[in-house]
């Protein structure tokens, strides 16, 4: 029996970039050739080259059930005036926040970064109740100088424990932040005794009118019942968003060298990767003859992986067949 392939939601396309009424086909056809050319960068190179500018890239509507879930989540937070939810620890998670508050007890400060973010909050929202600003208005982050970007490369993170403590420690602590620390702790030691966490707070009025806009303008068919895999794994592990590098690769910034595509691999490469890995499989690094040697691609070329040296490794047979899809890297 043929299952007949689900048609690819219009929200999809126009959230790529794509006309909403192009076909199925012309778009999964335009999708792979955008997809192949280039690799996720976090897959080749291990850290990623865009991380500031991804958020402001594409992101994949929410499917249907989340979006269904959400909107009733809205719904209860304007019905209790209150945001956020109770949820009940499991034993291991108590005994972490009966380790965290150890530590508070000997150095409250660590709370502080979270108190500064709320109170930010605080204060913006105020604003933006003076101002009449809607909520984007109050979070779009605009694009900053390159140079705010900047971190220490490589980051000792010794080095970074000590800035932070020092930052801490130079904190003057007014009577408004022993207010809210010792308000956080008590929540902290009722979370211990009573096995539930409370993250719930009063909903201001700019989020109000949001979910309220939100609620009044949920449409079920806006999103998707599912989203093709190839295009799920073209975003970002952290974020969600599409990887920019989808959207920004130009042939004329690349090598000469053409992307070696498919599952084709040239018998000099062969050769190299044998002599490389000196017949062991990079698994479980049983010694191979001649006839048991698998080139296994580390980046599958389901997910544009190329069939050049660097992403080709030698493996056994059962290595092989059981990474199935997997990125291993």
């Amino acid at each position: 029996m043929v299952t007949k392939r689900k048609q690819i939601h219009p929200k999809i396309k126009e959230v790529l970039g794509f006309d909403s009424w192009i076909s199925d086909k012309e778009f999964l056809k335009n999708w792979k050739n955008k997809t192949t050319q280039v690799c996720k960068p976090c897959w080749e190179l291990k850290y990623c080259p865009y991380w500031p500018f991804v958020e402001q890239s594409p992101i994949l509507p929410p499917l249907r059930d989340s979006s269904i879930e959400h909107n009733e989540y809205l719904k209860k937070c304007l019905e209790t005036n209150k945001m956020g939810n109770v949820t009940q620890l499991s034993p291991e998670e108590i005994k972490k926040e009966k380790e965290f508050l150890s530590i508070l007890e000997e150095y409250p400060k660590f709370l502080l970064p979270e108190i500064f973010r709320e109170l930010n909050d605080e204060e913006l929202v105020q604003e933006g109740i003076k101002e009449n600003l809607k909520l984007i208005d109050l979070y779009q982050t605009p694009y900053g100088n390159f140079e705010s970007y900047k971190v220490p490369f490589p980051l000792d993170e010794e080095d970074e424990k000590e800035r932070i403590f020092e930052e801490l420690d130079n904190i003057i602590i007014t009577p408004e932040l022993t207010k809210r620390l010792k308000e956080k702790i008590n929540k902290i030691k009722k979370a211990i005794k009573t096995g539930h966490r409370d993250d719930t707070k009063p909903l201001d009025p700019i989020r109000r009118k949001y979910f309220e806009e939100s609620v009044i303008e949920f449409n079920l068919e806006d999103y998707p019942e599912d989203i093709p895999e190839n295009i799920t794994e073209a975003a970002c592990n952290i974020f969600g968003h599409i990887c920019p590098v989808f959207f920004v690769g130009e042939s004329i910034t690349e090598t000469s060298e053409k992307r070696r595509k498919g599952r084709y691999i040239s018998f000099n490469t062969k050769m190299r990767v044998v002599r490389r890995d000196n017949y062991t499989c990079q698994e479980c690094t049983m010694h191979l003859k001649d006839d048991e040697v698998e080139f296994d691609h580390i980046i599958p070329v389901s997910k544009w992986g190329s069939s050049e040296e660097h992403n080709i490794r030698l493996t056994c047979f059962d290595c092989n067949r059981s990474k199935l899809d997997d990125v291993r890297i």
